[in-house]
Order: C-alpha cells, then sequence, then structure tokens
C-alpha cells in the first residue's frame, strides 16, 4: 500500500474508528452489516449511517449479502459486505459515538475478512482492509497492503509507509479474524496485531507490533480497498473477550452430559454436525469437537 498518495476513486473505503479512553469502553461498537447497510444506522456505539468516504475515494462500490462470515464459533449476527477489484479507491466511514485513543488507555479492535476474486487483482495490488483513523495524516490500516508485502496480513500507516508484516498468508476464499490490540500513550502509539486467534480464547502472548505513529483521537471507522473482499463483525472494545465472543454451547461445563447436550442441541439447530461445523466457520468435526471438549471441560 505504498502508493495510495494518489487522488484515485474509491467506494465504501477508510473504516476508521473511534472508541474512548478506558471509559470508552466503546460501549461494545459493534457493526454486523444488517442486510439494511448502508442506508440505514444500525449496530452499536456508533453515528449516523456508513457514507462515501476515505482518503482519495471517488466510490463506495460495495454491496451487502444476507449470510455472515463464519470463523471458529465467533458470534454473527448476518449480513456482510463485499466489494470486488476496483480501478479507483473505495471507501466508506463511520463515526464512533464516542472518541477513543486516551493516552494511557488500550482498545481492542476486530474483525472477519474473506479475499474473494484473484488475490492482487484491482488498482494498487487490490489493498483491502480497515482504518482506524484520528486524523487525516495518522490513519492506522489493517488488512492486505498494496505494497510492499502483498501476500499477508499487515499493519501499516493508510497510504503504505511504516509496514509490518504478520507473516499469515492471505488466501482467497479463506476467512480470518484479525484483531489489533492498540495502546496509546503520549508518544507513538504501540499497536499489536494477531491474526486467527481462537473465539472465546485467552489473549496471545505475541503478535505483530507497529509503534510508530501517533493516531491521536480515534473518532471513526473505514472500510477501505481496491481488491475484491468482503468484511463483517467489526468490533471495538476495552478487552480481547470483548472482541472475540464465541457462541454459546448448550452443556453446562464440568457436567457429565455437557459434551452430549452440546452436540445432540447443534445437530439439532444445523440439521447434522457437519453442517454445524461449516455454519460455524470450523474447519471440519474435528475441530467443532475440540472447541466443544474445550468448553466442556473446566
Amino acid at each position: 500500500m505504498s502508493v495510495r498518495h494518489t487522488i484515485i476513486p474509491a467506494v465504501l473505503s477508510c473504516l476508521v474508528l473511534s472508541v474512548a479512553a478506558p471509559p470508552i469502553h466503546a460501549q461494545g461498537v459493534y457493526e454486523g452489516f444488517q442486510p439494511t447497510f448502508p442506508q440505514f444506522a444500525t449496530g452499536q456505539g456508533l453515528a449516523g449511517a456508513w457514507t462515501q468516504g476515505g482518503f482519495n475515494v471517488l466510490a463506495a462500490g460495495y454491496t451487502v449479502q444476507v449470510d455472515s462470515l463464519a470463523f471458529q464459533g465467533l458470534q454473527t449476527s448476518g449480513g456482510r459486505v463485499s466489494g470486488g477489484a476496483f480501478t479507483t479507491l473505495n471507501g466508506a466511514v463511520r463515526n464512533l459515538l464516542q472518541a477513543g485513543g486516551a493516552d494511557y488507555s488500550t482498545m481492542y479492535i476486530s474483525f472477519l475478512v474473506r479475499p474473494l476474486g484473484t488475490l492482487n487483482a484491482g488498482i494498487y495490488s487490490g489493498y483491502f482492509g480497515v482504518t482506524v483513523a484520528g486524523g487525516p495524516a495518522n490513519e492506522l490500516f489493517i488488512g492486505k497492503g498494496g505494497g510492499g508485502d502483498t501476500g499477508s496480513y499487515v499493519l501499516e500507516t493508510r497510504g503504505g509507509s511504516g509496514q509490518v508484516s504478520s507473516g499469515v498468508p492471505v488466501v482467497v476464499g479463506q476467512t480470518a479474524l484479525l484483531v489489533v490490540r492498540a495502546d496509546f500513550l503520549p508518544g507513538n502509539d504501540v499497536f499489536t496485531l494477531y491474526v486467527n486467534p481462537t473465539p472465546g480464547g485467552g489473549e496471545p502472548s505475541t503478535g505483530t507490533v507497529k509503534s510508530d505513529i501517533n493516531v491521536g483521537a480515534v473518532t471513526r471507522l473505514g472500510i477501505y480497498s481496491s481488491g475484491a473482499y468482503s468484511v463483517d463483525e467489526i468490533r471495538v472494545g476495552a478487552s480481547f473477550a470483548e472482541v472475540t465472543p464465541r457462541v454459546a454451547f448448550a452443556g453446562s461445563p464440568g457436567a457429565a452430559n455437557c459434551t452430549g447436550q452440546s452436540v445432540s442441541a447443534l445437530a439439532s439447530q444445523y440439521k447434522g454436525i457437519a453442517k454445524a461445523a461449516a455454519a460455524l466457520g470450523y474447519d471440519d468435526v474435528t475441530a467443532l469437537q475440540g472447541a466443544i471438549a474445550d468448553h466442556c471441560t473446566p
């Protein structure tokens, strides 16, 4: 994303988010992209509706689908937004009800992303992701870059400078969960990217760190792209757990019948355990059974 300084058309780009300091709590900022997107203001902790916007954006060619992206049991609410490979910059922005980024506060941002079409197709190598904005020159970009490492999920200053790569490959058709911990300081802030952490699990002990920008007050979220992708389940909160909630299983942890109850309930709801695993975004039935085992073991 190193050449995104030129004026080019973009549609739903620059997803910048604002949340407040410790008290920011963002009251659980959440955007699940209901089918009413973008005309009606849905979600929580957000002001107004999504509008075309973002650096040098000239369009917002996004459409909404009724089904959500899925990833290892992450809670979803139906609906997602997709964009194609564009010859111009596309972007959309939405303001937060409460600004964040106060010094010595911590904020977490998470979202689901799925690359579509042909990787790197679209202007500037088909970048896509979410932006967190504190000002025109100090926006954090999270996603697939348009320069440098264009094959992995990265953190960078919007425009491509200061890129740090996670080394986790961007795979077409494969949904990824991206979580960023933002530690705001008097000087440069510290951002740590976790790629594909386990929903409902603990915060990873290591991640990909970027610490060369001060974003200031975070006031809005943005989606920003020239490559084909879907984005869903944007969350902002005060803890890792708040932005990575997992669906609840029916069984009671520690109970002798916990596993049986959980499997039976899922099989009934989704017409089979294999369909449940697919619907919830697990790689296979074994992975779902492992998550149930973790839940049932106190």
